[in-house]
């Protein structure tokens, strides 16, 4: 069964520069929740009708929603005219609940994180090749769109580089689909070989995410 509702949401990818090399932050998901419980995500949610007020579409409302968000979850206080928009996600068809997600790149100040502590119980500040990482060794769980994004900031060295590695590139809009290859769950996205025919064993350029030993993996080879 298919579920044909999508609600829109935004999502605040927040970095900073350290000594040690470009960090961001992620929190963790209360484990009790139904989506994505236990995962460490990025902050953000669904765009709220208050969101769309004074807005001219559903990008500069998802701006304002990632704001709020940011605020509600971790008590940080971001200015949405810094954002660089990055991606847009779109939830399968085959999954229980599904969104559309606008992906905002922003630097952060030196606030102290502040989880909730209903829907965030926990945070944590680090290189985004610590927390992949992490989730190859199953010691974190990551969704794929997180899994994505930490391994394209992971090579970029300060805000700066990801900033213009987002800005100058053509926005890439997400619509998963689930397949299987060599036996193992295969998120096909578009611009890989097998995307349009459904097909993953077809050679030619990569762009997906497949599941082994229960981490997501993120392959990418341009034309």
């Amino acid at each position: 069964m298919t579920n044909d509702v999508i609600r829109a949401a935004a999502t605040a990818v927040i970095v900073r520069n350290h000594k040690e090399g470009l960090e961001t932050l992620l929190l963790r998901r209360h484990a009790q929740l139904k989506v994505g419980g236990g995962h460490w995500v990025f902050p953000g949610g669904t765009i709220d009708a208050e969101d769309y007020l004074g807005t001219e579409s559903e990008q500069q409302a998802a701006q304002v929603a990632a704001v709020r968000e940011t605020q509600e979850e971790a008590g940080l206080s971001l200015v949405k005219e810094n954002f660089t928009l990055l991606s847009h996600w779109t939830t399968p068809p085959a999954m229980g609940r599904r969104f559309a997600t606008w992906f905002f790149l922003v630097e952060g100040g030196n606030e102290p994180v502040v989880v909730d502590g209903e829907e965030m119980d926990d945070f944590c500040w680090a290189k985004p090749r610590y927390f992949l990482d992490l989730h190859h060794r199953g010691e974190l769980a990551l969704m794929p769109p997180t899994v994505v994004t930490l391994t394209e900031l992971a090579a970029c060295s300060a805000h700066l580089d990801a900033q213009r590695f987002y800005a100058t590139r053509k926005v890439p809009f997400f619509e998963p689909i689930i397949s299987s290859h060599n036996d193992k769950v295969c998120m096909l996205y578009d611009g890989d070989a097998g995307y349009s025919d459904e097909a993953p064993d077809i050679n030619g350029p990569r762009n997906r995410c497949y599941l082994n030993n229960g981490a997501w993996h993120y392959e990418f080879s341009a034309e």
